[in-house]
């Protein structure tokens, strides 16, 4: 590994990377993220901001649009100064960031689905545990997602009625949702996001998904994964429900001061998100705690100083090195965008 402090030496700006969806809409289009599709092609349902993905996924690793290192990688990015990007965080035990971000826009419904949890992963190889966490960015009134099974629903009366073809969304904990709702999906809780919902998506690193229902598409590209998805998805009290409170930024406990207005979103042993509004045009210190952090900017602009200066306007993300503590950025008017911290592993220590 090659060690040259100029590639870690302030935040990039990476090129978003456009996924064609069966349940894609035009919000991406109309904030001018990406051109529409062409005609035949597949909408764009997803805007992956940053991943690092490994080589066997397709078009799963993010390239510098701006900042240091431009059109690098951002896995090549982080392997030519490792411990200036990652400080005190871990990569993941694939050498891989341990992050995937993304913003869906929902015009139909997603699958109903579920994610490999640490034992399904650590006995399958060619699986990756996947805990996720949505904030909401839109949603049209009566918008619902599927967030867990009903607890008095039994694994076996849920494969009955799944297997046998009858519908088990009436088996499902449906919650209509808003925007600044941010929703926790731990690996192993089934779920779906409704139509006519636009998130930003955190999650850990993985793109495993096990479809349980499509809603009926019968498109050959997307299988379901019976047998696997009854091998991960948790019932009864396990899911742990009653621990997952969706707490909204309007409402949700914040600390406020003259310029800023700060809540905690959601804090999980993979991330932390907050939502950071700037009452005003003002300057903030970056402030990373040794640790890579990511702003996804959903309001205003941000400018931040350094040897490569870096601005992100609106739907724009930025990712700090570790080693960006001190640097300096300036909020435009109405400013407002979700930082992203990685765990210390020290923190494990800590009581």
């Amino acid at each position: 590994m090659q060690t040259s402090s100029a590639y870690s030496a302030g935040p990039v700006q990476l090129q978003p990377i456009a996924k064609g969806r069966a349940w894609g809409g035009t919000t991406f289009a109309s904030w001018n993220k990406f051109a529409a599709p062409a005609p035949g092609e597949l909408a764009i349902g997803e805007s992956w901001e940053v991943a690092d993905l490994p080589e066997s996924i397709a078009n799963g690793c993010s390239r510098v649009a701006a900042g240091n290192g431009v059109g690098k990688s951002l896995h090549e990015l982080i392997d030519l100064d490792t411990p200036g990007w990652m400080g005190r965080a871990r990569l993941t035990a694939q050498g891989r960031f341990p992050l995937l971000v993304k913003f869906l826009d929902a015009a139909e419904h997603l699958s109903v689905q579920v994610h490999p949890d640490e034992i399904y992963a650590a006995a399958n190889p060619s699986a990756h545990l996947k805990t996720e966490s949505w904030f909401v960015l839109a949603a049209k009134p009566g918008a619902t997602i599927w967030r867990g099974v009903k607890e008095h629903v039994t694994k076996q009366e849920f494969e009955t009625r799944l297997r046998g073809g009858g519908s088990i969304l009436d088996l499902l904990v449906q919650v209509r949702v808003q925007a600044g709702d941010c929703i926790d999906l731990p690996s192993g809780l089934c779920h779906a996001l409704g139509q006519g919902i636009t998130v930003a998506e955190i999650q850990t690193p993985s793109d495993t998904t096990f479809r349980v229902f499509d809603w009926n598409r019968n498109d050959p590209s997307r299988l379901l994964h019976l047998d696997e998805a009854m091998a991960c998805i948790q019932f009864g009290k396990s899911q742990r429900l009653d621990h997952l409170p969706i707490h909204n930024a309007a409402t949700a406990p914040a600390v406020q001061t003259r310029l800023f207005r700060t809540t905690l979103l959601s804090r999980t042993n993979h991330y932390t998100i907050e939502r950071i509004e700037a009452m005003q045009p003002t300057t903030l210190e970056v402030i990373t705690h040794q640790r890579p952090v990511c702003w996804l900017v959903l309001g205003g602009s941000v400018g931040v100083n350094g040897q490569t200066p870096v601005t992100a306007k609106t739907w724009e993300t930025l990712v700090f090195p570790s080693i960006a503590e001190g640097l300096t950025a300036t909020l435009g008017l109405a400013t407002t965008f979700l930082k992203i911290t990685l765990p210390d592993p020290m923190d494990r220590f800590i009581a």
